[in-house]
């Protein structure tokens, strides 16, 4: 009587156990059903949840690399027109009054270059201050003397177990020690000011046309290399993404219970709790005390 009994039980708690696997979907219960698979699982966790955070670190990085290629366009654009400007003054036919209205447009840009180096992210921080993110890259004195704010730093991020990225350019890498055609080295906005003042004297020059096309060569090629970084971040975006999905297919094999295999162990079970029933009831009935009386 007490070996069918515990025949019974034992069946009872093999189908109750199968019961909660398939209401709860997963194959340990608890981490003393299988403590290396439960290890494993737990560091196949972290790992996850850690490459999540490495990917909204490359969405962090992505998004001021957008800001700062579109900066730096903007900043050529301004280029650009100061240049058609420049040609356009180095007309002979041009009188005091054409040079005035040039140079009326022409500080109107310089203005925009400066408004365009001292661009902040959403954060509120200068794209260009290097580590000196909360002060203006630049300043302007008033009399044609710019000076730079920030340092020589250079931010990056986390994008992966083993990489960094870039986010940022210092504006020193940006917009100075760029070549004069006067001799020496001078910043974007110097040049720009030169070429202003030259317009007020009525003597433009064709070096700053030199002087122009260094500028605008130093960013462009400084917005190829953010390009560079922008394809690098999607590239490691898609890279975390193929990492987190092996790793979230590990850790389902080790926790998560197959429908299939346990609904048939479930009918399985069953049937055998079903037959032990059916032989304790025929057990009973071979009582010698059902004989006496």
């Amino acid at each position: 009587f007490s070996q069918r009994v515990a025949a019974m039980q034992e069946q009872q708690l093999k189908l109750s156990r199968t019961e909660l696997e398939m209401a709860t979907g997963k194959r340990m219960l608890s981490a003393a059903d299988n403590p290396a698979d439960a290890l494993r699982a737990l560091q196949l966790g972290e790992g996850i949840e850690q490459t999540r955070q490495y990917q909204d670190n490359v969405d962090a990085a992505v998004s001021r690399l957008n800001l700062e290629e579109g900066t730096l366009a903007g900043a050529v654009d301004l280029l650009q027109r100061i240049r058609e400007l420049a040609v356009q003054s180095l007309n002979a036919s041009l009188g005091p009054a054409d040079l005035r209205a040039i140079e009326v447009e022409v500080r109107e840009n310089l203005d925009g270059l400066l408004q365009v180096a001292n661009s902040q992210d959403a954060n509120g921080e200068y794209l260009f201050s290097g580590y000196q993110g909360n002060s203006p890259a630049f300043s302007h004195d008033g009399s044609g003397n710019y000076t730079y704010n920030g340092d020589q730093g250079q931010r990056h991020l986390q994008i992966s177990p083993t990489r960094q990225l870039a986010i940022g350019d210092h504006g020193a890498r940006v917009f100075l020690g760029l070549p004069s055609s006067g001799g020496g080295v001078g910043s974007a906005f110097d040049m720009v000011h030169d070429f202003a003042d030259a317009l007020a004297a009525g003597a433009p020059a064709s070096g700053t046309l030199d002087d122009i096309d260094a500028a605008m060569e130093r960013i462009l090629a400084v917005r190829t290399e953010v390009g560079s970084r922008l394809n690098a971040a999607e590239d490691q975006r898609a890279l975390n993404d193929s990492v987190s999905l092996l790793m979230e297919q590990d850790r389902s094999a080790l926790k998560d219970r197959d429908y299939t295999e346990a609904v048939s162990r479930f009918n399985q079970q069953l049937l055998a709790l079903q037959a032990s029933q059916q032989l304790f009831a025929k057990a009973q009935g071979l009582s010698l005390f059902n004989y006496l009386g």
